[in-house]
């Protein structure tokens, strides 16, 4: 059916031509069924990108398609059934266009993102009446094959958007209150581009302009996180709430369908938003379509001067509008978008990118995606971009640099080092230390340490024994607010405060299990740091253990599943969806506990039962486990007595952590001078070992405030 928006898109006068006026763009999307060889038997979903549909909507020059195959069947005395299956998607790069008097006709060359295709051209004509606000098209579509064998489709005028997106938000009721979705006017700071159209800019009208009609749902569930004894989310029960949302929804994956929550605060109070990946059930957990939905952290200080209404400063502006970029960043992030220093363009001016690290963002940004990411999202391949369609980080937007693995040439003024100790047994959590070190001899460096990949700024690509170069992805993306520490620069030869270590798990990630199998791997990392800063890495080489018997080859294979691996990931779950994976967990801990593997996930099960758990249950956020303290440091007893039986269990951050693990779970039973004990025996462990004094001295200052 005609869209009757379509008439209010004001006309281009450049394109008014001859007798015939358009009441509207052409672009936007028509779907039709095959007219010929075969009447019928398939459907094209077709996108026209060829002129502006609204005044801030770029033109990407492009024409895009998915094709479905189409199947009725009809019982005698029931309704006829009618569906369709998606076969495959396609693009024109550089179609030619030609306008006439009362229609448009578009030919080129068609790329077939997935298969074996012979060569392809498509003729589109498009016509129009002279007649005041009557429907333009039908699209006459027809495909050429090289042989000479030809398609034709008849394809009707469906929308002048490209795609189609169902929100739901739903509000935790500690921060319902308004405004509960972000509308900003473009001209309310000063800090823009002196031509920015003023426009008022909401989730809906951003994606408007980027060819998307989103449709959020008008009504939101309350989740009652009233619970005294709540007050921060953990990833793991952000992960629960997933699972416990998709599952109310049954139907297959994927689907044109997001969900959003707005939550009060993060463990990591300095994340602002967050995307999940590989989170959601698909007929139950285990089987995890990806990017799915993401949740915005309201009591941020970003939105501190947040006010319901016309914001009366500038500070009630700035609010509203990281508000605005916090939604629209991160659910690009579901439409399989990454950091644009991910993609190579450190310096672009997209929704995508993050303000502080391009000089004057603010004041060139134009509220908009950049062109690499309107063809995605316009007319990338459907799987790529659909939600719970293929992984992350896939499709044209984002491709791997073939120099992953070349040697950094010439004098950097940052090392950035992987190490660890090397040798890993067969199913032992993979991590590795990465560090930051000034190489100034005479200047500090002020750099961004949030070394994780959840927050970005690092790049890990993985050379596997079978010879695949795969990059790791995060299960979780987060936008937050830098973490800036001066690096001063090294003095005398002498290790100081000119160098910052984080220890990050590599194991498991949205595709899987990184090192599921015996022998040498080859880790390197880039830093992206403001601006054009790019620092590779050393070249690090982990080896994976064999299995140490038959009954460990077996099972490995539960260890090696979504449950297991989510589970590890996320530090421990109660979550129902996952106790498959902790009960595999819990298995190989109590089996192997003289080893390093039983070592760390015995540490794993411990962090787990250091904390109570919530879950969403009947829109109310309910404690179905208490903390367990005792427990939990039995638990890290275990790991400990291994560590004393062999040094090379923990590496000196990972020793580091689990001391502090046990003396934090010592105060949570009263035990304040057990757990003082415990940081002064790691104090002069580290110092036998050479550790940074700084290091020492932070260690030594937590125990005095214990």
């Amino acid at each position: 059916m005609y869209d009757k928006n379509l008439s209010s898109i004001i006309e281009p006068p450049d394109k008014i031509i001859g007798p015939c006026r358009r009441s509207g763009p052409v672009s936007g999307r028509y779907e039709g069924e095959m007219t010929a060889p075969t009447a019928g038997r398939y459907v094209l979903d077709l996108r026209v990108d060829i002129d502006p549909t609204s005044p801030n909507s770029p033109v990407m020059e492009r024409i895009s398609g998915d094709i479905y195959q189409l199947f009725r069947f009809t019982l005698p005395g029931w309704n006829s059934f009618v569906w369709h299956v998606y076969l495959e998607s396609w693009i024109v790069d550089s179609p030619t266009v030609t306008w006439s008097q009362c229609q448009v006709e578009i030919t080129g060359a068609v790329r077939f993102w997935q298969g074996v295709h012979p060569a392809t051209n498509i003729r589109v004509r498009i016509p129009w009446k002279w007649m005041p606000f009557m429907p333009i098209g039908p699209a006459e579509v027809s495909f050429t094959e090289g042989g000479g064998n030809t398609s034709s489709y008849n394809c009707s005028r469906k929308s002048y958007c490209f795609r189609e997106l169902t929100i739901e938000v739903d509000v935790c009721q500690s921060v319902n209150k308004n405004p509960i979705h972000p509308s900003y006017d473009t001209h309310a700071l000063p800090t823009r581009p002196a031509d920015l159209p003023q426009r008022t800019l909401t989730i809906e009208e951003a994606y408007r302009e980027a060819g998307i009609c989103v449709s959020i749902q008008p009504g939101h569930s309350i989740v009652d996180d009233s619970n005294p004894e709540f007050s921060r989310w953990s990833p793991a029960e952000l992960h629960d709430a997933m699972e416990t949302y998709f599952s109310m929804y049954p139907g297959g994956w994927p689907k044109w369908q997001m969900w959003g929550l707005m939550a009060g605060t993060f463990d990591d109070p300095e994340t602002g938003g967050i995307m999940f990946d590989a989170l959601a059930a698909y007929g139950g957990a285990g089987e995890p379509p990806d990017r799915q939905g993401f949740a915005v952290f309201r009591n941020h200080s970003w939105f501190k001067d947040l006010v319901d209404g016309t914001p009366a400063n500038q500070n009630q502006a700035e609010a509203m509008r990281q508000f605005l970029y916090t939604w629209v960043h991160e659910a690009g992030h579901a439409f399989n978008l990454v950091h644009s220093w991910n993609k190579g363009r450190p310096n672009a001016l997209s929704w995508m990118n993050y303000p502080y690290r391009v000089d004057f963002f603010w004041d060139k940004f134009r509220f908009r995606f950049d062109d690499e990411e309107l063809i995605h999202i316009r007319h990338g391949n459907r799987v790529s971009v659909i939600m719970g369609g293929d992984p992350w980080g896939s499709g044209l937007h984002l491709e791997t640099p073939s120099g992953s693995f070349d040697q950094l040439e010439g004098d950097a003024p940052i090392e950035f080092l992987l190490r660890s100790k090397g040798y890993f047994d067969f199913m032992e959590p993979v991590v590795i230390e990465f560090r930051l070190r000034n190489l100034l001899g005479d200047l500090p460096l002020n750099l961004d340490t949030r070394l994780n990949p959840e927050y970005g700024g690092v790049r890990v690509f993985i050379s596997r024994p079978d010879g695949r170069i795969v990059e790791y992805a995060p299960i979780l993306c987060k936008l937050s607010t830098p973490y800036r520490q001066t690096l001063q620069p090294g003095r005398d030869g002498v290790a100081g405060p000119d160098r910052f270590s984080e220890n990050v798990f590599l194991s498991y990630g949205s595709s899987g299990f990184n090192f599921d199998m015996p022998g040498d791997y080859f880790v390197r990392a880039l830093y992206q740091g403001g601006g054009d800063l790019l620092i590779p890495s050393n070249v690090h080489r982990v080896r994976i253990g064999r299995p140490f018997s038959r009954d460990e080859e077996r099972i490995a294979q539960d260890f090696f599943s979504y449950e297991a691996g989510m589970s590890l990931y996320l530090n421990g779950s109660s979550s129902p969806f996952l106790k498959k994976g902790m009960d595999t967990l819990e298995t190989i801990a109590d089996r192997y506990q003289t080893t390093a593997a039983g070592a760390h996930l015995s540490l794993v099960l411990a962090r787990n039962l250091e904390r109570p758990f919530f879950r969403i249950e009947k829109g109310k956020l309910v404690k179905v486990r208490s903390a367990k303290p005792e427990d939990a440091l039995a638990l890290t007893a275990r790991a400990y007595e291994q560590h004393k039986r062999d040094e090379s269990t923990f590496t000196n951050i990972g020793y580091h952590q689990l001391r502090r693990t046990r003396a934090n779970l010592m105060v949570a039973m009263g035990k304040q001078i057990d757990a003082k004990k415990e940081l002064s025996d790691l104090v002069k462990y580290l110092k036998k070992k050479g550790v940074n004094q700084p290091v020492l001295d932070e260690i030594e200052e937590y125990a005095k405030n214990l």
